[in-house]
């Protein structure tokens, strides 16, 4: 059936903070009306006189509601409106779509396809000859779940208040109450910890927009549909879970075993009924809740798993001013709590308490290595017990679980399969087979990030799990991308940039001992490139998101001495191995933490490298 045109305008959310961010949404629509000339919106308010229809929209639904307080406010675009409902289900940025059209009998067989396929998230009237149409983008509305997921008391309230914020911003209701937490749910400034985003602390992820409105770009690209989606860097599985609510079966590959199981239980979770998760939590808390009192544990289905391996920190943590036998005993302590109340859940749950301990051991033992090259690093303790840090995980995510139980009914919500395995990018298993498009976010140049040293930082958790002992976690370092084992790098194979980052680095006093790790990151990330290259189909896109650039500072003064171009060397590794660099597109980043130093005081960009297997 072929339908008219119709004027189309979007709303972007009210949290995005940064105009580049704005710029990215303007990319993602435009991908999904690429004959469609779109114009930016400035003061979505002053539309009303050119858009008259806009004001048919009340409340919450109305176009000048939770605007953007500076910059673009939203777009708008000629288009036909067949294409209403792959911008409802894929869309990243934008609160709410509104569009007119003519009237027309045919119209009624299309938005009943449109309540069959997107869920109740239309709001539509006929004025007149016009039929008026607004409608939330399914992620607004798997974002804002979040927000009402976290705050309410149980799975039964969960659902409730979800259904109640959906009335809400759509203006069926005039209810304070339904108000209220729809408000509550747009004032929110972070809602990017959606559905198991937020299952583990893992520094430097991916921003899960930020990889679906990629994920959306390369496809639009592409053309066809069930494009199947590879990170060879794949972290915490970001990347995965995004591409799984896309419906692009993805596989995620990283080296590190805490990173794999993470990944792996971020997926595995969403198929859960929160009713087991529940009659589970409430076993394990109970237990939990034995082991603090000392009191017998009746409920233990088998008595010898309480015997867990002791719990061993290395003699490089041990040395630290900060820590003490005293205090390892007690981390310990309450380690072996959890531990040995997790081991009687059943098989299926198994990973997920895993990683909601080595996440609550994360928050509770902080250590940032500061990239010397020396191993130096900062550690300090959070006043919140690793067992408290586990109920309040386990808890929320009863209710996590039932926003995507609502999603699921209210949205249709589906996801593809993602698989996860242990592997090493330099050397990719043949066996994965070939991919339409590889999004991945390789480690960032050791010399300025400490990268070396990020596997360390998570040796608490992965010898509480069992994954390393103390006398092997170096081990994990060492087979890292750029470590700082290897002194014996043969410099002449490098590029000429990568020399005089190298030649730099070997003349400054106190950096000259990264010299050579350095040259092995551009020549391990060399050999990664290779493999990326092999395991792509002849057109496919691979996407690496990478730190603009890398700034030494003089330590004192925080004088710049000198920039590392570190987007553009790997862009042009990418062009050694074989691909075609098809753009380069700079994304200012939020700063988190305005105290670290000294790159607090420079604005932040990652760069997206967009490259094609020819």
């Amino acid at each position: 059936m072929n339908y008219q045109m119709a004027q189309f305008v979007f709303k972007l959310r009210h949290n995005i903070s940064l105009e580049d961010d704005a710029k990215l949404a303007e990319k993602e629509i435009q991908a999904f009306l690429p004959n469609a000339s779109l114009e930016s919106i400035a003061n979505l308010e002053s539309l009303s006189s050119e858009e008259s229809f806009l004001s048919k929209f009340e409340g919450l639904a109305a176009h000048n509601s939770y605007t953007r307080k500076v910059g673009v406010q939203g777009y708008k675009a000629f288009a036909s409106l067949d294409s209403l409902l792959t911008l409802v289900r894929r869309l990243s940025f934008v609160q709410n779509i509104y569009c007119i059209v003519e009237y027309e009998d045919q119209l009624c067989s299309f938005l009943k396809n449109c309540k069959s396929v997107l869920g109740d998230v239309l709001h539509h009237e006929v004025v007149g000859e016009n039929l008026l149409i607004c409608a939330i983008p399914h992620f607004a509305l798997i974002e804002l779940s979040d927000v009402v997921a976290r705050r309410a008391k149980n799975a039964i309230d969960t659902t409730e208040k979800l259904q109640l914020m959906l009335n809400g911003l759509l203006n069926r209701s005039k209810n304070a109450k339904d108000l209220k937490i729809a408000e509550e749910a747009l004032k929110a400034q972070n809602t990017t910890s959606h559905l198991s985003h937020d299952i583990h602390y893992y520094k430097a992820k991916f921003f899960p927009r930020l990889v679906r409105s990629t994920l959306n770009i390369c496809s639009q690209k592409l053309g066809g549909s069930n494009h199947q989606v590879i990170d060879c860097f794949s972290g915490s599985g970001t990347t995965l879970l995004e591409a799984a609510i896309l419906g692009m079966p993805s596989v995620g590959v990283d080296i590190d075993p805490l990173s794999v199981l993470i990944a792996k239980s971020k997926i595995e979770i969403l198929q859960i009924p929160s009713s087991l998760l529940s009659e589970e939590v409430s076993l394990i808390l109970e237990t939990l809740q034995n082991k603090k009192t000392q009191q017998l544990d009746l409920f233990a289905k088998n008595k010898n798993a309480l015997n867990v391996d002791p719990i061993i920190f290395p003699k490089w943590l041990m040395k630290n001013r900060k820590m003490s036998q005293e205090i390892a005993d007690e981390l310990i302590s309450e380690i072996q709590q959890v531990r040995s109340s997790i081991a009687i859940a059943n098989r299926e749950f198994k990973d997920f308490f895993q990683v909601l301990l080595s996440d609550a051991i994360a928050r509770k033992i902080k250590m940032r290595f500061l990239g010397t090259g020396v191993g130096r690093f900062s550690l300090s303790f959070t006043q919140k017990s690793i067992p408290d840090s586990f109920k309040d995980s386990a808890r929320k995510y009863i209710c996590s679980l039932a926003a995507v139980e609502w999603l699921k009914q209210t949205i249709n919500l589906t996801f593809s399969k993602a698989h996860v395995i242990n592997g090493d990018a330099r050397k990719l298993d043949p066996e994965l087979g070939l991919f339409d498009i590889l999004l991945t976010s390789p480690p960032y140049l050791p010399a300025a990030s400490g990268r070396e040293s990020y596997a360390k930082a998570r040796m608490p958790s992965l010898i509480a799990l069992g994954m390393k002992t103390h006398e092997d976690i170096d081990m994990l370092v060492d087979d890292s991308i750029g470590s700082m084992i290897d002194s014996s790098i043969d410099t002449d194979i490098l590029l000429e940039s990568e020399k005089d980052v190298v030649e730099w680095l070997k003349q400054d006093e106190l950096r000259t001992i990264k010299a050579c790790p350095t040259a092995r990151y551009f020549l391990d990330m060399r050999e990664a490139f290779k493999q990326m290259l092999c395991h792509l189909k002849p057109g496919a896109f691979a996407v690496i998101v990478s730190g603009k650039q890398s700034t030494f500072y003089q330590f004192s003064t925080r004088q710049q001495l000198y920039v590392v171009q570190s987007a553009e060397i790997l862009a042009e590794e990418a062009e050694k191995a074989g691909f075609l660099v098809d753009s380069m597109y700079d994304v200012q980043l939020q700063k988190a933490n305005k105290n670290a130093r000294p790159r607090s005081l420079d604005d932040y960009y990652e760069t997206l490298i967009y490259l094609r297997r020819p």
